[in-house]
């Protein structure tokens, strides 16, 4: 039976659809590819190594017009000796008993194809051709065995609050936002909105460095022994006096500084004079 979603806005989707599906439970269960699909679709929260609690009202409406319950969103891995694929927006709506896999998200999602035979299929990668995995066909169907679910008993992470990308950024010890938004994508990690700040305040003091000063042969014993001048400008405002110039000199015994603003560059010839 097919079934639709009326709306999900957190998925970014305004239709959710299927072609197999079944609210009775079976004796095992399958992974079915269905190309029809617009999202992942499993029955058992189990699967999902990372997911958050579905916070909309939406359902998802079978082909006899009753609606099931979408309570969580999140990702998977499928495990194969040559490969692991990953399943990204998985939704778990637990009246469904058939999982579903969406051919268009797994292929581009993993990079690989699939290539369809009367009784079987093979997963190749889509640079090298390489066959990664075989699956089966049975009354048509073609589909992947759940033996190939990752296990989740050693790590598992359940997410129930939507935080900004800043809150994930700080969560995660402060990696950078590329990093942030490669991880909040890859683990389907819930989030308030889509807006992220370019400037942390705690790395701009941690994560700042300054190059070493080089050590100098230069040595002052005496007040005006070495100075060192310098000259800027022009200025792109002009000052109370007219001057687009300033010129410095520095003494490097005691580090006094003299300032002169100056209209030209032409007046540094009458100034060094004077200064001396």
């Amino acid at each position: 039976m097919g079934h639709t979603a009326k709306s999900y806005p957190q998925l970014h989707r305004s239709e959710v659809t299927a072609n197999c599906t079944s609210a009775s439970q079976p004796a095992g269960q399958k992974w079915l590819l269905d190309s029809a699909a617009s999202y992942n679709i499993t029955g058992d929260l189990k699967n999902l190594s990372i997911h958050s609690e579905y916070d909309g009202i939406d359902e998802v409406v079978i082909g006899d017009g009753s609606g099931l319950t979408v309570s969580h969103i999140g990702s998977l891995t499928l495990k194969s000796p040559k490969r692991t694929f990953i399943l990204r927006d998985t939704l778990c709506v637990p009246n469904i008993c058939k999982n579903l896999i969406f051919v268009h998200y797994f292929t581009s999602q993993n990079n690989v194809f699939l290539e369809f035979h009367p009784f079987y299929f093979l997963v190749k990668d889509q640079t090298t051709r390489a066959t990664l995995l075989r699956g089966a066909c049975e009354s048509g169907v073609y589909h992947f065995l759940n033996s190939l679910v990752g296990s989740n008993s050693k790590i598992v992470a359940n997410v129930h609050e939507r935080t900004s990308f800043d809150k994930w950024h700080k969560r995660l010890g402060h990696p950078s936002f590329k990093i942030v938004r490669n991880l909040v994508h890859r683990f389907s990690l819930p989030i308030a909105h889509n807006k992220m700040n370019s400037l942390c305040s705690s790395c701009s003091i941690n994560k700042a460095h300054q190059l070493p000063f080089w050590s100098t042969s230069f040595q002052s014993h005496a007040p005006l022994y070495i100075i060192y001048t310098d000259m800027w400008g022009p200025a792109h405002c002009v000052g109370l006096d007219g001057s687009h110039y300033y010129l410095i000199f520095i003494d490097h015994y005691t580090k006094y500084m003299w300032f002169y603003p100056i209209n030209a560059k032409s007046c540094v010839k009458s100034i060094f004079p004077q200064f001396k």
